[in-house]
């Protein structure tokens, strides 16, 4: 049971279950929103709070008591039509039916979608296009009115002409607040919005979130990270277990407690079996340039993303690659895993091989082991953590090969190693995002790369997955095992074996140390 709060409500549930495949989850749960109120939902990783989000509007069937919309929708629509959610499944939908090198070779293509036709009316508001209705004629100017409004409170009118998939993780997540937002709302639900955020882009974001909060659209903000509520935040519902624990005003309901984690970081010396017969890395060979770039320069139509940057990556090794959102961090990690097309023009020599001297780029990948958001949301639903896993030899999204059995013994090896074991057979979109990350990692590590890249590997979990995964990367940074590429926006998730910084600003890069 939650208290009750005065005021008129705004959604209410009472005595309510739903079902989530053959389970049963937030069984007798009792909340009240009332319209003055802007909540927050906080817990860990796998808590339940995109369940109980889903559960709101409409996405899981109830199965039990009731739950009300007390607002009312504009004539035509839903109530479900006036909840606008912004989220990382809904940036999975948007990159389903691509694969990860197509971005690049989409920025040479004219006919990439751009954010302009993105943000249509059409596409936001879903019409069929085989539909005749003069409703939409009454609704587009209320729509192209509401959507200036919003391209100016995001600033994202600089975007509007650019391709869709050139967008940076931070850039395309304020276009999908704008797309939302194009709607006729009454509640938002964002799950995670601050993730992959600059701490520029957060500031902003806080600023936004407080204006919208000041007018009629009502706010429901999911978080792992509760320092990160706005001020005007008023409430906050933790679950966990999928169920309500704790509701009421934010200054009366603790933080959730850290939950002991599933996972015990092994020694990083112990590998597994499989790796046992493959020598450690002479001395002599210690500090070989694994990567080398000179006066590196890309570009887009007048669009400049990088100038003439120099960069040395020694074996051994470990660098914090740094910068805000669309410095290009993600397109020169493009260019080292020779997905860029424009890594052909330049002066780059990866594992002492010249770009462009023949190489394939197969056999570049399989030197290399790579974590990101953007490599996560590629995977199909049905794929299984076992099946993501031995994906890791063939650096392939998904199994277009049947896997050997020392293939298959090696990346169980590493699951088990994760203590993942028991999840071998499970869809790795079942477990929590914090488990998930870690099936990614060991995906990663199953070939025994000596350059691994970890772009935002901590973007979404809680603070016990934190730990985890950054103690097991620092393992394995100190242990000589790996040189690692490690990008984030928030100093706090650098493994304290990182000695050295690249970090990009205005197209320029500059080498700091730790």
């Amino acid at each position: 049971m939650t208290p009750q709060s005065p005021g008129r409500a705004f959604l209410s549930v009472r005595d309510a279950a739903f079902r989530l495949g053959d389970r049963i989850v937030f069984e007798h749960t009792c909340w009240s929103f009332h319209r003055h109120e802007h909540w927050a939902i906080i817990g860990t990783n796998g808590s339940g709070k995109s369940l109980l989000a889903d559960a709101l509007r409409g996405r899981l069937p109830l199965v039990q008591g009731e739950l009300r919309y007390h607002f009312r929708p504009l004539p035509g629509l839903a109530p479900e039509d006036s909840i606008g959610h912004v989220a990382f499944e809904d940036r999975k939908a948007d990159v389903r039916d691509t694969v990860v090198q197509s971005r690049w070779n989409s920025l040479e293509e004219e006919g990439a979608l751009l954010v302009r036709d993105f943000l249509g009316y059409d596409r936001v508001m879903e019409v069929n296009p085989f539909e005749v209705s003069s409703q939409h004629d009454k609704l587009r100017p209320a729509f192209e009115c509401r959507q200036r409004r919003v391209v100016a409170l995001l600033r994202i009118a600089p975007f509007l002409d650019r391709r869709l998939i050139s967008l940076s993780n931070g850039e395309r997540q304020r276009v999908q607040l704008a797309r939302a937002l194009s709607r006729p709302l009454r509640l938002l639900i964002l799950d995670e919005p601050f993730a992959g955020l600059d701490a520029a882009n957060r500031q902003h974001f806080h600023a936004v979130l407080e204006q919208l909060m000041r007018t009629s659209i009502r706010v429901l903000l999911i978080t792992t990270r509760a320092e990160d509520l706005p001020r005007h935040v008023t409430h906050v519902l933790r679950v966990d277990y999928c169920r309500v624990v704790a509701a009421g005003l934010r200054t009366q309901v603790p933080h959730a407690p850290e939950r002991p984690h599933p996972l015990s970081p092994p020694s990083p010396l112990a590998r597994p079996k499989a790796q046992d017969s493959r020598r450690k890395t002479p001395a002599s060979r210690l500090g070989r340039p694994l990567v080398e770039m000179r006066n590196v320069t890309v570009r887009y139509g007048s669009c400049t993303i990088l100038q003439n940057v120099n960069w040395t990556v020694r074996a051994g090794e470990s660098w914090a690659l740094l910068g805000p959102n669309g410095s290009g961090k993600t397109t020169l990690l493009s260019l080292v895993l020779g997905d860029n097309p424009q890594s052909y023009v330049n002066d780059i020599a990866v594992f002492g091989k010249p770009r462009g001297s023949g190489e394939s780029i197969w056999n570049l990948k399989r030197r290399i082991g790579w974590v990101s958001p953007e490599l996560h949301l590629h995977f199909s639903d049905a794929a299984t953590c076992l099946e993501v896993a031995v994906s890791g030899f063939h650096d392939t999204i998904g199994l277009f090969h049947r896997p050997t059995s020392r293939q298959r013994a090696v990346a169980r090896q590493w699951l088990g190693r994760f203590q993942l074991l028991e999840h071998a057979s499970k869809p790795l979109f079942s477990l929590s995002m914090g488990l998930q990350r870690a099936v990614l990692l060991a995906r990663a590590l199953v070939k025994n790369p000596p350059l691994l890249i970890l772009d935002e590997p901590c973007q979404g979990l809680d603070l016990g997955h934190r730990r985890f995964f950054l103690k097991v990367v620092n393992g394995l940074i100190r242990s000589g095992s790996v040189t690692a590429i490690y990008v984030t926006h928030r100093t706090d998730e650098i493994p304290p074996a990182i000695t050295k910084v690249l970090r990009l600003a205005h197209s320029h890069a500059s080498i700091e140390g730790r």
